[in-house]
């Protein structure tokens, strides 16, 4: 029998609690099959390209079941469910890289990791939470999905934890180097230097508080030196 709307379980806060740790949904497993949950389940089915009519039948729970669902037992906590999940994520899978990348630098590791959680934490914890190994996530690192003036059709943009721009650095790109997180984190070192030197050179440094400075490097990583400088 499948779970729908109006349903009312325990079955159904498992499930509810499912699609929490696979990103579909938010807020808390309250065991009341709503409209968001309804919703959730649609999303779950077209992610998987199955039928989305929003009731968890067995097509659906079959699906569940693979990715590690397993309402005879306990919810666990291994999962990614919150900031303070996802930066524990990152410091046991890339704390040792962080700190290697930054090495005779001027970031520092907590610097390199936030950004790491900032590009691409939810993509990460969904695959974690969907039981992919660390390898396997490495490989999925790929966002900014979407097509830019010029280009005929929607792409990635972003790879790698920190999301390492194409159209910026496609010899790195090319090259499959973003498939190493140790690079990956060396490349975004060097480019937030690119960005420091950038905004030096048009007197950032000196306009901007040492902390406010540190935030324009941010942005200009994220959105470009460009746009930073024309804010």
């Amino acid at each position: 029998m499948a779970l729908q709307k109006g349903d009312k379980s325990t079955l159904v806060k498992k499930w509810q609690q499912f699609l929490i740790d696979q990103q579909f949904i938010s807020g808390n497993a309250d065991g009341n099959f709503g409209k968001k949950t309804e919703d959730a389940t649609k999303a779950f089915q077209q992610f998987y390209k199955l039928q989305a009519d929003g009731k968890a039948g067995s097509v659906t729970l079959g699906k569940a079941y693979e990715l590690g669902f397993n309402p005879d037992k306990e919810i666990t906590s291994n999962k990614v469910r919150n900031d303070k999940d996802m930066m524990q994520w990152i410091k046991i899978n890339l704390g040792e890289i962080i700190k290697e990348a930054v090495k005779n630098s001027i970031y520092t590791a907590d610097w390199l990791a936030g950004m790491g959680a900032r590009e691409t934490g939810f993509l990460f914890a969904k695959y974690y939470n969907q039981g992919f190994s660390y390898n396997d996530i490495c490989l999925k690192m790929k966002g900014d999905y979407c097509k830019r003036q010029g280009e005929k059709e929607k792409q990635y943009h972003g790879f790698g934890f920190w999301q390492i721009d194409t159209g910026s650095y496609p010899v790195f790109i090319n090259a499959g180097d973003w498939q190493d997180p140790l690079k990956t984190a060396i490349k975004a070192v060097n480019v937030l230097e690119e960005k420091r030197k950038y905004l030096i050179q048009k007197g950032w440094d000196k306009k901007l508080s040492a902390i406010l400075f540190e935030r324009a490097i941010t942005a200009a990583y994220n959105c470009g030196q460009g746009n930073v400088n024309k804010a």
